[in-house]
């Protein structure tokens, strides 16, 4: 059972290059080889206010693993994974099943199936059932059909909270060019918690799509923006918006419907501390 408002966590992969984990890697095995990097940081998000954080489970499907040659190992690292964060945060904090996309390509624009996509999410989603999470969390989405195909086959494994959230291009709509509030509609039979945006830059065109989407659905909104626009140095991405200016956005976005709030890139603890106040704080 969920219970809103939620103030979730932010960025893992800022901090993971930050900490060393090199470009082209998988990301999921770095973690398992430098396990302190995560239990830190997950346990300085609780400590800062997040009532949930998202197990190390983003790309920990067979496609991107069969890159690295370790789609063999899928069950075990999820079970590893979900331990490290169970084991990061007290018992009163959640841990989500992060599920993200599979770098396929969806029919009619590639070729893989939706069958054949629902049959990756359920293999993902049987080991992070076993693996004990408290929810499940769609992340980072770019198309409405992968998207439902991943929610699709978690219904097909568990009964517990699944968390939709998508990237927004420039004009506010997914990378695919679908609306939020068109698209919601879809997702509504298979019974979601929330739905709503992660990974977004530009905090004024959030508050337009998450008024857009409250005006289209009752569900619980989810807001977890980036802290502002990158400033590229090279080829690193730079973060300059400051926990206060951030939770700034934060009364906008509960005005607008948002119930989970959280950070994507850029954000670390003090950005969720500074969340997690403006929550409390706000006033209708």
């Amino acid at each position: 059972m969920l219970h809103f408002p939620l103030t979730v966590d932010g960025a893992t992969g800022t901090h993971l290059i930050a900490a060393g984990m090199p470009k082209g890697c998988c990301p999921e095995a770095w973690v398992l080889e430098h396990p302190e990097v995560i239990t830190r940081l997950q346990g300085a998000y609780a400590a800062a206010g997040s009532q949930a954080v998202y197990a190390p489970t983003f790309g920990c499907n067979r496609p991107l693993l069969e890159r690295y040659g370790l789609a063999g190992k899928q069950r075990e690292m999820i079970l590893r994974l979900v331990d490290l964060s169970r084991a990061a945060v007290p018992a009163d904090v959640l841990v989500a099943g992060d599920v993200s996309t599979t770098g396929l390509m969806p029919e009619p624009y590639g070729e893989t199936e939706f069958d054949e996509f629902v049959e990756i999410f359920s293999q993902q989603g049987r080991f992070l059932e076993e693996a004990g999470v408290d929810c499940f969390a769609v992340e980072t989405q770019l198309c409405g059909e992968e998207a439902l195909a991943a929610v699709t086959a978690l219904r097909q494994e568990s009964k517990k909270p699944i968390l939709v959230s998508f990237t927004l291009g420039a004009t506010g709509r997914t990378f695919w060019g679908e609306s939020l509030p068109e698209l919601v509609a879809r997702f509504l039979p298979l019974d979601i918690q929330a739905f709503g945006v992660n990974c977004c830059d530009d905090l004024d065109l959030l508050e337009r799509v998450l008024a857009e989407l409250h005006a289209a659905t009752d569900l619980p909104l989810i807001a977890k923006p980036n802290a502002g626009k990158p400033r590229m140095e090279g080829d690193t991405a730079h973060y300059d918006l400051t926990p206060e200016a951030l939770a700034g956005h934060v009364p906008a976005y509960l005005q607008a419907g948002a119930r989970v709030l959280g950070g994507c890139c850029g954000t670390g603890p003090e950005h969720i501390r500074a969340i997690r106040a403006a929550v409390e704080n706000y006033k209708a």
